[in-house]
């Protein structure tokens, strides 16, 4: 034992000083989608040091360092929600990465329609059904991204049903090899006019996915006229560089609220959001409960300023 755990605090040291370093590059960049994770392991390593082997030199050590990684999370960059305004006209809005398969699919349809959504954007809608079907007495208006070709990265593609009317909705070819679409529509809140994207990039598995990531959600930002609002998963927690490139700020607070891993909630990471441009108030936020999908759903109910006002 005398040598494990300063073989464990050096390993651990090591870690924090290369996650600070070049933080877009894959594979570094992956660590910092665990950033909350490695101040928790620092904080227990330095208890483990003073109660199993009582070291104040490597317990120091390891508590100083999960400092250091506690002091690179980011601003925190979120709308919280304010139950006053719910009363007042607005938008619910459901997220959710339904895993290409139909039994999730169907759970997250029935339970986003018990909420009274009026939106509902699913990702990795299955091949096999038919978004024509969907919903489609209750949702009559959508639109769909093309069924992606077959494979573990392609085999994706996001839709959008609606019980209101939706105007100016585009199919966009994301960037790459991979190309993943991406939707783009408006609907009315109030008096206003909504402008809405629903995505989801490729994962960050190799750094040239990576890559193709975070051009797609740079393109975001040609799209995001205000007032927006842009759901999707985007394979990228709050403390990653990549979120910092997505317009507008999140709804709800992420720190303790996973979406991806919901099987494993203690390694769950935040990589849904729903984010929504300035001006745009929120009412509530809510993460779904586990429906059969490895990512769990989002729903926001959403409030524009009146434009007679503005």
């Amino acid at each position: 034992m005398a040598i494990v755990f300063p073989a464990l605090a050096l390993l651990y040291a090591m870690i924090t000083l290369v996650s600070l370093v070049a933080r877009r590059r894959w594979p570094i960049e992956l660590l910092q989608h665990f950033r909350p994770h490695m101040i928790v392991a620092g904080g227990v390593g330095a208890l483990l040091c003073l109660w199993l082997e009582p070291s104040w030199g490597w317990a120091a050590i390891a508590l100083g360092f999960a400092l250091v990684n506690l002091a690179a999370l980011p601003s925190p960059r979120f709308i919280r929600p304010d139950a006053s305004l719910a009363g007042q006209p607005g938008l619910t809005i459901v997220w959710a990465n339904v895993w290409t398969s139909e039994a999730p699919l169907k759970r997250t349809l029935d339970w986003a329609k018990a909420q009274g959504a009026d939106v509902i954007l699913i990702g990795e809608y299955p091949r096999e059904a038919s978004p024509d079907d969907a919903l489609a007495g209750d949702y009559p208006y959508r639109i769909a991204g093309p069924p992606q070709p077959e494979g573990e990265i392609c085999s994706t593609r996001v839709v959008a049903l609606s019980r209101v009317a939706i105007g100016d909705a585009v199919v966009h070819a994301g960037p790459g090899p991979h190309a993943r679409s991406f939707v783009t529509f408006s609907v009315a809140v109030g008096d206003a006019v909504l402008n809405v994207i629903a995505v989801h990039p490729v994962p960050p598995n190799t750094a040239a996915l990576t890559a193709e990531r975070d051009k797609q959600i740079a393109m975001l930002a040609t799209h995001a006229r205000s007032p927006f609002v842009i759901a999707g998963d985007f394979n990228a927690t709050p403390w990653t560089p990549a979120f910092a490139d997505i317009p507008g700020r999140r709804i709800g607070a992420y720190l303790f609220a996973p979406t991806w891993l919901s099987r494993l909630p203690l390694l769950g990471l935040p990589i849904d959001h729903v984010m929504a441009s300035e001006g745009l108030r929120v009412s509530r936020y809510e993460v779904g409960p586990a429906l059969g999908s490895d990512h769990r759903a989002l729903l926001a109910r959403i409030h524009a300023p009146s434009q007679k006002q503005a």
